[in-house]
């Protein structure tokens, strides 16, 4: 099962100017949570965020990946980060 390789998920909720990001565990605790602007500096920030509050092996959760969280998925592929849509 995907949840037993990784150390956690980020889930994104996507706007036209802002995404909402929550970290949990693999079986579902939070880790943390922030906001950043939809924007090529605002993706990077939530990387930094992922890769601090899960290290390790994660997914990507985003909403959106063809409308407001495309962007952002396509970042995330190029940084080689596993997205999934939700």
């Amino acid at each position: 099962m995907l949840f037993e390789s990784l150390e956690g998920v980020i889930g994104v909720d996507t706007h036209r100017d802002t995404l909402a990001a929550a970290a949990v565990t693999a079986v579902g605790a939070t880790l943390g949570h922030a906001d950043a602007p939809a924007s090529a500096e605002g993706y990077q920030q939530l990387l930094d965020f992922a890769r601090a509050q899960v290290p390790g092996q994660r997914c990507w959760a985003v909403e959106g990946t063809s409308s407001y969280g495309a962007g952002l998925a396509a970042f995330l592929s190029e940084q080689g980060e596993r997205v999934v849509e939700v």
